[in-house]
């Protein structure tokens, strides 16, 4: 665990020293480039990456249909996979993030784990009422 920090803290120094170099070359200050301010400019990006991830929970879920098919499908498994790795997102890019972005990721996961946590509960419950000689957790 020691050795993810030590990597983490080395990828964060070498883009500190690469915003400075920048910052240099265009011969504003690194307060000028956003370094050091204490504010992070939002990347417009950051959203279209967010729902990129999002989407196949999204569909595993049964929230909105499969585009290819139209048709609205539950794989409870991929959207645990997928909301697991929006967190592994949030809990990476911590620090990091504008807090227009920082809201936006912890509001979306939340509604998915929120989500994903009340279709697995229909789930099994349809599955228990579906099967009443199978013994109930």
């Amino acid at each position: 665990m020691t050795d993810d920090k030590r990597i983490d803290d080395d990828w964060k120094r070498r883009a500190s020293e690469e915003k400075a170099k920048i910052a240099a070359e265009l011969g504003v200050e690194p307060t000028e480039a956003g370094q050091g301010t204490g504010s992070i400019e939002p990347d417009p990006l950051f959203p279209v990456v967010i729902q990129q991830i999002a989407y196949p929970a999204l569909m595993a879920l049964g929230q909105i249909p499969d585009p290819r098919t139209g048709e609205r499908m539950m794989d409870l498994n991929l959207a645990k996979e997928t909301i697991d790795l929006l967190a592994v997102l949030e809990k990476k890019t911590a620090g990091n993030r504008a807090p227009e972005e920082d809201k936006m990721l912890r509001d979306l996961l939340r509604d998915l784990q929120m989500a994903y946590s009340q279709t697995a509960q229909a789930a099994q419950k349809a599955a228990a009422e579906n099967s009443p000689d199978s013994p109930t957790e």
